[in-house]
């Protein structure tokens, strides 16, 4: 069974968040107010990016020139990565976006979660890019030092993209700076009005194009926006409770 977070929303009525949504002020402008004043956030406990397989999100999607469409995402198997990193678990989730599916492997240490490996497929189900991160794609920093508002830090990794229509393969260096803008800042979202961490990385290989996310504990990010224009807002999550055989690796 999933896990449904009673919480009094925005309107101060009682709602569940899990499963079904919630009333929103932040629905699709990044201009709007993260939260109306007041607003009393869900309690939440657990890791930044809870891994487990069954758990699903549901994100609306905002993208430049106002399009708008619905990405989903759902932890399907905790599975042996392969390639590079053979021998290493991790927890590989589907994103299905638009009319393509993203297949990406996370490995969740004590501190972290990793980015391993993506593999794009175009919407005939054939493989259009793969991507190894060496030594990984950081997803989120959860050391103390890092969850404290005003922290700093640089990544540096390789991308090895491999274009399977082109059959081209190239490997990039990707240096990141990343910070801690916010702890325990209150947003609301469809699915609800939580406690969020805000962290925002910029990828100094790209123009500087940076990207924003706010995480809640035990349950995932739930909003997320760019410099170009790009909201993903989240309208629904399902984490079902862990079996022993599904303990964190």
């Amino acid at each position: 069974m999933g896990v449904r977070q009673i919480f009094l929303g925005v309107t101060g009525g009682l709602l569940l968040a899990a499963g079904c949504g919630a009333p929103a002020i932040n629905n699709n402008t990044s201009s709007e107010p993260l939260a109306q004043d007041g607003a009393t956030p869900t309690v939440t406990a657990g890791r930044y990016q809870p891994l487990v397989v069954g758990a699903q999100w549901s994100y609306q999607v905002t993208d430049t020139g106002n399009v708008a469409y619905t990405k989903a995402s759902s932890v399907v198997s905790l599975e042996d990565v392969g390639g590079a990193f053979a021998g290493t678990m991790a927890y590989k989730i589907s994103e299905t976006v638009k009319s393509s599916t993203q297949y990406t492997w996370y490995q969740m240490t004590d501190t972290d979660v990793r980015r391993l490996h993506d593999q794009s497929l175009d919407s005939t189900g054939a493989l259009s890019s793969d991507d190894w991160y060496t030594p990984y794609n950081l997803r989120i920093d959860e050391t103390p030092e890092h969850l404290t508002a005003g922290a700093t830090w640089q990544l540096t990794y390789q991308d090895q993209h491999t274009n399977a229509k082109k059959t081209t393969n190239k490997t990039t260096s990707v240096t990141e700076n990343w910070s801690c803008d916010a702890v325990a800042e209150t947003v609301t979202v469809p699915a609800g009005t939580f406690s969020a961490v805000r962290i925002t990385r910029t990828d100094t290989s790209s123009g500087g194009s940076a990207k924003t996310q706010w995480f809640v504990p035990g349950v995932g990010k739930v909003r997320e926006s760019n410099n170009t224009g790009h909201l993903e807002v989240l309208t629904s999550y399902d984490i079902p409770n862990p079996d022993a055989g599904q303990a964190s690796p």
